[in-house]
Order: structure tokens, then C-alpha cells, then sequence
């Protein structure tokens, strides 16, 4: 965790802007200064001076910020040459996909792929949005299945692969549940069931408040089931998506 956290830390004193770093290591401006915060309590010195919108570093920061930059990359190289030589002289393409996808397509894929590539390694592994992002920027994956939260980045190369619809999973006897004319102004009267890791349950509730201006209330589950439990419990209503296959862009 410290050295996470190390990489906040730096990317806060390098951008001198918590927003900027929020953003550039994908996550929130208030969870990276907790983080901070987390960092200067394990090593029981003060590194940040914040003083209304702006901060000074402590010497204790100084000779941090001088010696991190170094420090991560160095852990960087000798990950990723551990990673080469566990692999061996095989050739390995890193896939992500979103925790909560469960279409069969990724599945399909990869076995074509393994088919005319039968020489490659697929390494996957799952994530949430904002993990999946800081996987793909910090080189640790080459590709993933992910939901636009973002404009779309010159510094990758993007494929638009679905479109998603969204719509309400709502308990049969619930007074929103037979009305004709509900709207999403209504969600706002109505727990929202969302599902989320506890790591990213600021960022979700911000993205559905936020960008898509959807309710005032949350309740989290951990995974699908938990939460279809929660809408059968009559506790609140729950967001899916449908998707359908759109044109490559």
C-alpha cells in the first residue's frame, strides 16, 4: 500500500494540483488525499502544508519527492523484468474487462486469438473502471474491455465497440414500479442500488451524480447478486445496462 501511495504522493507534488493528480492516477481528489494522509500516519512525519487551495512541502517532503521519482521507477523496471522472466521466451498480451461484463463475446475473441496466435499467452484479469485505467496507463495491461467514463485519449488507440442502454430494476410492488410516466428526475426520490468495491464506491456514487445526474441516495453492493437481493428486499431500485453492438470508430 505505502508504495501506492508513494506514486500519489508524487504525482500531487509533481502536477502541484490534487485535482490533476486525482485524474492522472484516476481516482478521486478526496481518496488521493486520504491516501496522503494515510502516508504521512505510517510514517509518522508531516509531508504536505495545505493551505487553503495550495501546499508546501515539508523537508520531510522534500527529500521524499527527491528520492520517490527514482524509487518508482525502479520498482517499475523490476516488475516488469520479473514479469519477463517468469514468462520466459513466451509472448504475453495482458487483457482487462470489466468486472461487471458478462456478455460472451471476450470469450470468443480470445479463443480466436488463441488459435492464430497459438505461440501468445492471454494473461486476463478483471477490474472496476478506474482500475482498468490505471492498469492500461501504467503499462501493466495492453488491452481492455472497458465503458467510456472518459474522452477518448490520443495516447491509445480506441475501438467503440457497444452501445448501452440503461434501465431500472425495480421491485413488482414498489409505487414506481407500474407508474407509465417515470423519469429519471424520480430517482432522486429512490435509493439507488449500485454495485461497487469498497475502493470505488466514492467514484461510482461521483459518476452517477455527477456525469450522469442520477439520484441523491446510494446503497452499495458488492456484486450483482447482492444487489438483486437488495431490489427483491424492496430497498431501492437497480441501474443495469443492455448492450447492443455498434460500428467500430
Amino acid at each position: 500500500m505505502m508504495l501506492r501511495q508513494m506514486q500519489y504522493f508524487y504525482a500531487v507534488v509533481r502536477t502541484g494540483s490534487f485535482t490533476e493528480a486525482a485524474e492522472e492516477c484516476f481516482i478521486s481528489q478526496s481518496a488521493i488525499s486520504q491516501q496522503i494522509k494515510a502516508l504521512e500516519s505510517d510514517l509518522g512525519v508531516k509531508l504536505l502544508v495545505r493551505k487553503n487551495r495550495s501546499f508546501h512541502l515539508t523537508k520531510a517532503g522534500e527529500y521524499l519527492y527527491q528520492k520517490s521519482g527514482q524509487l518508482l521507477e525502479d520498482f517499475e523496471q523490476v516488475k516488469n523484468e520479473t514479469i519477463r522472466i517468469g514468462c520466459g521466451s513466451q509472448n504475453v498480451l495482458k487483457l482487462g474487462y470489466l468486472k461487471s461484463y458478462s456478455g460472451g463475446e471476450l470469450l470468443n475473441a480470445v479463443l480466436e486469438y488463441n488459435d492464430i496466435y497459438p505461440d501468445m499467452q492471454v494473461h486476463i484479469q478483471n477490474g472496476n473502471h478506474e482500475a482498468l485505467y490505471h492498469l492500461l496507463n501504467s503499462n501493466q495491461l495492453d488491452l481492455v474491455l472497458n465503458d467510456q467514463r472518459r474522452a477518448f485519449s490520443d495516447k491509445y488507440v480506441n475501438f467503440h465497440l457497444f452501445e448501452a442502454s440503461y434501465f431500472i430494476v425495480v421491485h413488482e410492488k414498489h409505487p414506481m414500479g407500474g407508474n407509465p410516466f417515470f423519469g429519471p428526475q424520480m430517482l432522486h426520490e429512490i435509493p439507488i442500488i449500485l454495485v461497487a468495491s469498497k475502493e470505488q464506491r466514492e467514484a461510482e456514487q461521483d459518476y452517477y451524480q455527477n456525469a450522469l445526474g442520477l439520484g441523491n441516495t446510494y446503497i452499495f453492493a458488492e456484486n450483482n447478486e447482492e444487489a438483486r437481493l437488495l431490489v427483491a428486499g424492496n430497498r431501492g431500485v437497480m441501474i443495469e445496462e443492455e448492450f447492443r453492438e455498434s460500428h467500430y470508430t
